[in-house]
């Protein structure tokens, strides 16, 4: 039987370069492909450690011989893993190229100073692949490989020394020449392109429009993706190149109804692979309350699905850990569990959340990271199983991370190690993740054509050929060493190409694709603004105006594989909804001040949360300070008047409790305020509350008050049933007359013109509830707590107070009653079916217009309105 048949190219692993067909002993393969196939017959094959593992290998040999005298010692100091992958990979390189680990005595400094390195890295740091490639050279000289041939796609002078080494000892043919083989202007074309490149100048063609060159482009990439779909369903024999962007236009293709050509790209934003270095930003102490928010809410998490959805909750609300409304939202988790599964669940929280955090400054134990990432590790585990196979290669890739970050965590506790700082974890979790993961959910499909991601992949000759984004590709850079040091590794038997002959290699790849092309070159550029690929520019060289087809155009002329779509416009924004005669709106048997008022001021708002249910996303997200900072300063005052001594408290003595209790609450509702960089906002809040709430205590004492209650319930019924909330402060002096106290952390603007203009509609029903329980109409007030103002409409309760009476001398009684007035228009027009969408781009009516025993119309603040976008769209 005749040995294998192996097609070598520097660019061929991963890559569908050939048509499918029916052969036995033939693979095409790049140099990671043919050096497993050369391990395995030679029996060499062995368990490499990853990349991460080997950093930090050679990070133990810089560490044993530094000392400031070394050229790496300042970096060391700074970054060593960073440093030890920038120098590993030089290393790799010169081996890679030749070099044999000496240099002569009077070579550079840095150099001299890696020679030492070297001296301890032959058991200490696991082989890289000029090594291995060193290895299979040494195997050739005494075993034969079962290869019958080596068909070379790429010149055996442009490989590294040593894959020249094995390659000559083994029976190469080659290299793959692509001729030019289009028809009509495409062969002109690859013939110009050709002699262009053999260094010739020859004369500019005229573009010619023969359909065998097509050179397209879109203002977007979406458009050229569509495009493309219906390019592909033609049945053509056609190579794909894939410039980048690849999973946009799978999902066209999948849109479209065709096989997915598994243009999946790695990256090391997969679900799966975010898990690691979430949990392990939770190691340190002041807590980073967006990653843990972000860890709750993720789609894969070791803590159960509504125990983490509750946490996220109560984290964004109020972040912080501990607390009673930490125990209140535990209590929760325990109730939906069970008592069967609870504890289980408890544990899972104990171990994710509840754990020690370490100062950043100082590092964490690496003891207690290991354990960490073990967990994780045994999480992913017991998921490897999975039948969804998606899932299942997830949980691979997510346990493959662990293990890399594992190893490396341990080599570096060998090497003597006992801390590491948030700096070098996460360097240690991006090299351990440096190659990222594949999207499981986008294979390559039944169907899927030729598709290469490298244009020098291409080795045959196809009907068609598609570049898809020609944009600009990674262009070889400059190298790091100085000439002296290029010229001491040369010595050294290290031959390193030149930058100008990886660029002219570079060249000769762009054109593979070109030349590949027999019947129709098919050319995406990037939308405009984006640097295209230089062989668009080699192009323009040789032509005389080349033309680009723009996409856009096509929508409205059409082309031959398009099909008219019908224009739907969206809704427009109208005033007024009508709901049909057989749709009746049931009123709530009970309603609350936040729902009146949007049944009042905006009824489309109040209709679709209420009858039409319809639910805000659930997606969590950490609110901004306004909301927590309002929180934050009614929970410390409702805990102090909660306080049996609050009424009887001297100065001295509420100093005193406020320093404690605002750091214990800060602590559990309000954490992000310890967050790095947020000092001044910590202490300027605290200044602020501290002098409001002193304020605060001069109001109450001045005006006799002997009993105030704290979020107080207030329930009674109005004509459309039941009417309850919860007063900030319900106060009673030593008369026996009550009084409500509505605090708002900000709005000394808003909240006086609110009283000037009898407005106070929540102070209104605050108050008209408590009339009903006691018989007596209670004084109102609003707090502002940035500002410590204290604003009522008169002095009868609160002398002290800032005095705002109402313009047109009305008063709270009268308010209610035009509440009433103006809830009953509202409702006569719900049950008409009548709609009214209250926004300021829309006008209003001369039905908006209420009676005149109503309120006063006002708009409500768009921001808070989940529903605004239903309302129509400008056309």
């Amino acid at each position: 039987m005749a040995g294998q048949r192996i097609t070598f190219g520097w660019h061929l692993d991963g890559q569908r370069a050939t048509q499918p067909a029916d052969s036995l002993g033939a693979s095409v393969v790049g140099p990671l492909g043919f050096l497993n196939i050369l391990e395995t017959q030679l029996g060499l094959l062995a368990l490499h450690p990853s990349q991460a593992e080997r950093i930090v290998q050679y990070r133990d040999c810089l560490q044993k011989l530094d000392n400031d005298q070394r050229f790496y010692h300042r970096s060391f100091a700074t970054d060593p893993l960073g440093t030890a992958a920038c120098l590993l990979d030089w290393r790799d390189q010169w081996i890679l190229h030749g070099w044999n680990g000496t240099m002569a005595d009077e070579a550079p400094k840095r150099l001299r100073d890696l020679i030492e390195v070297e001296s301890l890295t032959n058991t200490a740091v696991s082989p890289n692949i000029g090594q291995r490639l060193n290895a299979v050279h040494q195997a050739l000289q005494h075993r034969k490989p079962d290869v019958e041939q080596v068909q070379l796609v790429d010149s055996a002078e442009t490989f590294p020394a040593r894959w020249q080494m094995v390659l000559a000892a083994l029976p190469i043919v080659g290299p793959v020449a692509l001729q030019p083989a289009g028809q009509g202007f495409l062969k002109t074309l690859q013939q110009q392109l050709q002699a262009a490149a053999t260094g010739q100048t020859p004369k500019k063609l005229p573009w010619q429009d023969d359909g065998s060159v097509l050179v397209v482009q879109a203002e977007t990439t979406t458009l050229a993706a569509l495009w493309l779909s219906t390019q592909l369903a033609v049945d053509r024999q056609t190579l794909l190149v894939s410039g980048g962007d690849g999973a946009r236009l799978d999902a066209m293709l999948a849109a479209a109804c065709l096989p997915r050509q598994g243009l999946k790209e790695a990256s090391a934003f997969r679900p799966a692979l975010q898990v690691l270095p979430l949990v392990l930003e939770l190691l340190w102490d002041p807590p980073n309350f967006y990653a843990l928010v972000q860890f709750l809410t993720h789609s894969v998490c070791p803590i159960r699905g509504y125990a983490r959805r509750r946490l996220a909750e109560k984290v964004a609300d109020a972040p912080g850990i501990g607390g009673a409304y930490w125990q209140r939202t535990l209590a929760e988790i325990d109730k939906h569990y069970g008592a069967e599964q609870a504890p289980k669940v408890r544990e899972q929280i104990a171990a994710w959340i509840e754990h020690t955090r370490f100062p950043s400054e100082f590092g964490a134990p690496l003891d207690a990271v290991i354990e960490r990432v073990e967990r994780l590790a045994d999480f992913f585990r017991q998921r490897l199983g999975e039948p969804d196979t998606a899932q299942r290669l997830a949980f691979h890739a997510g346990f493959g991370q662990c293990k890399a970050c594992l190893e490396s965590l341990k080599g570096l506790q060998a090497q003597g190690a006992n801390r590491i700082r948030p700096r070098q974890l996460q360097k240690l979790v991006a090299q351990a993740t440096a190659n990222g993961s594949d999207n499981p959910l986008w294979p390559a499909e039944v169907g899927a054509g030729q598709v290469v991601s490298q244009p020098g992949a291409v080795i045959e000759p196809v009907e068609r050929v598609i570049w898809w984004r020609l944009a600009m590709p990674v262009l070889p850079g400059s190298d790091p060493w100085s000439a002296s040091e290029v010229r001491a590794l040369r010595q050294a038997g290290t031959v390193l190409a030149e930058v100008a002959d990886r660029l002219d290699r570079a060249a000769h790849d762009w054109l593979r694709p070109m030349m590949a092309a027999q019947e129709q070159l098919v050319l995406v550029l990037p939308p405009p603004g984006e640097e295209v690929h230089p062989l668009w520019q080699m192009i323009g060289a040789v032509v005389d105006q080349a033309r680009t087809i723009d996409l856009e155009t096509l929508l409205l002329t059409g082309a031959e594989t398009m099909t008219a779509v019908a224009s739907v416009p969206l809704p427009a924004p109208k005033r007024w909804w009508q709901l049909p005669d057989d749709v009746a709106i049931a009123l709530r048997p009970k309603e609350s001040f936040s729902s009146l008022e949007q049944l009042l001021f905006n009824p489309n708002q109040w209709l679709l949360r209420y009858p039409a249910k319809l639910q805000p996303s659930r997606i969590v997200s950490m609110g901004g300070d306004f909301r927590m900072l309002g929180n934050l300063a009614h929970g410390l005052i409702e805990q102090y008047f909660l306080h049996p001594s609050a009424l009887v408290m001297s100065e001295a003595e509420f100093d005193v409790w406020f320093a404690e209790s605002f750091s214990v609450l800060v602590d559990q509702e309000g954490a992000i305020l310890r967050s790095p960089g947020r000092g001044a906002d910590l202490e300027g809040f605290r200044y602020r509350l501290h002098h409001s709430m002193r304020s605060l205590r001069y109001q109450v004492a001045k005006a006799g008050m002997v009993q105030v209650l704290p979020e107080r319930g207030v329930a009674g019924q109005f004509p459309g049933g039941e009417l309850a909330g919860s007063a900030d402060l319900v106060m009673r002096n030593g008369r026996g007359e009550r009084a409500i106290v509505d605090m708002k952390w900000s709005g000394i603007k808003k909240f006086p013109d609110k009283l000037k203009r009898n407005r106070h509609l929540q102070l209104a029903i605050y108050a008209e509830l408590l009339r009903q329980e006691t018989g007596a109409w209670p004084s109102v007030a609003y707090y502002i707590l940035d500002r410590a103002r204290f604003l009522a409409p008169d002095d009868r309760a609160f002398p002290d107070a800032e005095v705002v009476p109402s313009a047109d001398g009305e008063n709270t009684a009268q308010l209610w009653q035009r509440f009433l007035a103006t809830w009953r228009w509202r409702v006569a027009q719900i049950q008409s079916g009548q709609i009214e969408v209250v926004l300021d781009a829309i006008l209003a009516t001369e039905d908006s217009e209420p009676p005149a025993e109503a309120m006063t119309m006002e708009t409500l603040n768009e921001a808070y309105n989940d529903y605004r976008a239903l309302a129509g769209w400008e056309r």
